[in-house]
């Protein structure tokens, strides 16, 4: 079975210790991104590592 774009995302970002964050499906190659992070450097690496994963695109 393939793994689904979120999937794949959520499995990247708990990887570099996002345990707390949880990535849902959008439209497609959209996804989100929810749950809470210590502070805006955090933040700013979640998006970075989510937005780097090939197939995505972040809507602001």
């Amino acid at each position: 079975m393939k793994e689904q774009l979120h999937q794949k995302v959520e499995r990247i970002v708990h990887r570099f210790g996002f345990a707390n964050v949880r990535v849902s499906n959008g439209k497609a190659g959209q996804i989100t991104l929810s749950g809470n992070v210590d502070d805006i450097n955090d933040r700013a690496l979640l998006v970075a590592v989510a937005r780097t994963t090939p197939g995505t695109f972040i809507a602001r």
